[in-house]
């Protein structure tokens, strides 16, 4: 498997997972809740990671997840 992202925020990790899950893109997380034990940023991150076949699908789904957040918090009206 290798590492699609690290992630601190909870509810993104969700939000990543779903639509992963959607997809049926096989994928693993590592460390998830750890942050909450550990809030160290950077560091006890969870790490979503991907089969490597799937990794270009799965970075497609990331990046329109990132750019629909994006779009959101650019507070067009």
């Amino acid at each position: 498997m290798v590492l699609l992202s690290r992630i601190a925020d909870p509810l993104t990790l969700q939000i990543l997972c779903d639509a992963l899950a959607s997809r049926e893109i096989v994928y693993r997380v590592e460390n998830e809740g750890m942050n909450a034990l550990m809030p160290l940023p950077g560091v006890m991150d969870a790490r979503v990671l991907v089969v490597e076949r799937e990794y270009e699908a799965a970075l497609l789904v990331l990046r329109d997840l990132e750019k629909i957040r994006a779009d959101e918090e650019g507070g067009g009206c």
